[in-house]
């Protein structure tokens, strides 16, 4: 049986999940990282902003929380994550710094604090994150007043050292903001990239090599540029497949937001393959805030749609390539409570997924995050699930 055409129908989360007690401005979900049954869920609010990582054991039924890594009177603890086997790496950008974490039996444990060799200020070291093998690129967008730039480090026998900085070209903006690597591939989101008198088209650094020497393959656009659609917000790369959201997209309707897959050929090439839009596009949606990729399905985030005005709800989509084409398989509304964010960050690993919604509210816990759990072995999907508020129903937005 085929997969289903616009439009989709509604995924019902397998459980909502927040930590107790829930702390007001936690933002719990604001980073994802996923190797089932290992996800991890930031809440850089958490603490008086000192910020938590929550590790969770979702190899049953239920997700639980098996161990909180707290940052130590941080700033910004969890605002980006990485995970790759038995390390676990979590960005400060506030603080210029990345946290690494090995696991050892079951419990994460403080390995080291990586830093650029040579510090520059307010350079947002560690505003993304990605590994690939024994490599962790880390992100620091704001370096040399907001050229950007991304530094490469490498692990031998459990010792991580810088290899490489790689400053962004002259056409390139904020380079760093976004990061995807995958077998020796390197993809670099520099979203406010523009050529004069335009501004933030956004463009993707595409990249070859290991550790000390890397060598550019490409540099990658929208089909058709425009201001504001900043292309290269977000990145998931696997195998010689690249996902890119441009959030602020308007293709008949103002910042729908768009996602474009480039499929790379045997010598090479990479090249634009399809554009991916929401089934019912709305205003301000912001489709591509927040991308995820495995095999053949995507994930992406759109965390201002549901809006109706004064309300950001926010949905997450799945889409998976058929025939040739991209369907929506399904989507997430979650509660659907109004300024919740949901699809702010999105991860998939397994055949699951998860969205976080890091300014959910109720009452007494403004801001405390959540993040939707969606087992697609398990669960199921359908209608008919409760919706918290009226302003946030599909059909408040006609």
């Amino acid at each position: 049986m085929g997969l289903p055409a616009f439009p989709s129908i509604a995924a019902i989360e397998t459980a909502r999940l927040q930590p107790t007690p829930a702390q007001v401005g936690a933002e719990y979900g604001y980073a994802l990282a996923a190797e089932h049954p290992v996800w991890v869920v930031g809440a850089p609010g958490a603490a008086a902003d000192a910020g938590e990582v929550h590790v969770l054991d979702c190899s049953q039924l239920a997700c639980e929380t098996t161990q909180t890594l707290t940052g130590a009177l941080d700033t910004g603890f969890g605002r980006s994550l990485a995970l790759k086997g038995d390390w676990l790496a979590v960005g400060q950008p506030d603080a210029q710094r990345v946290r690494l974490y090995r696991r050892q039996s079951s419990a994460w444990q403080l390995h080291s604090t990586l830093q650029p060799a040579v510090a520059l200020p307010s350079g947002a070291f560690g505003k993304a994150l990605a590994f690939d093998g024994n490599s962790l690129a880390i992100g620091a967008p704001n370096e040399q007043g907001g050229a950007g730039a991304v530094y490469l480090f490498t692990e031998t026998a459990e010792v991580w050292s810088q290899q490489v900085r790689l400053g962004a070209p002259s056409t390139l903006r904020h380079l760093g903001h976004s990061i995807a690597m995958n077998g020796g591939t390197l993809a670099i989101g520099a979203p406010f990239s523009a050529l004069s008198p335009a501004y933030a088209e956004g463009r993707v650094w595409v990249l070859t090599g290991a550790e000390g020497t890397w060598t550019e393959v490409a540099t990658l656009s929208s089909p058709l540029p425009v201001s504001a659609e900043l292309f290269g917000y977000a990145l998931a790369l696997q195998g010689d497949r690249l996902v890119v959201g441009r959030p602020g997209a308007s293709q008949g309707t103002a910042n729908q937001g768009l996602v474009d897959v480039f499929e790379r050929d045997p010598g090479g090439l990479w090249s634009h393959s399809a554009s991916i839009g929401a089934p019912a596009p709305m205003v301000n949606q912001r489709l591509g805030w927040s991308v995820a990729l495995e095999g053949d399905a995507v994930l992406l985030g759109t965390p201002f749609a549901l809006a109706n005005q004064a309300f950001q709800c926010g949905q997450s989509n799945r889409f998976i390539k058929q025939g040739g084409a991209w369907l929506a398989t399904d989507y997430a509304e979650h509660d659907r409570l109004p300024g919740s964010l949901a699809g702010f960050a999105v991860a998939m690993s397994a055949q699951r997924w998860m969205s976080g919604a890091p300014t959910f509210a109720e009452t007494a816990r403004s801001g405390a995050g959540v993040a939707y759990w969606f087992d697609t072995v398990q669960g199921l999907f359908g209608h008919g699930f409760g919706l918290a508020d009226i302003s946030c129903l599909p059909e408040a937005n006609l």
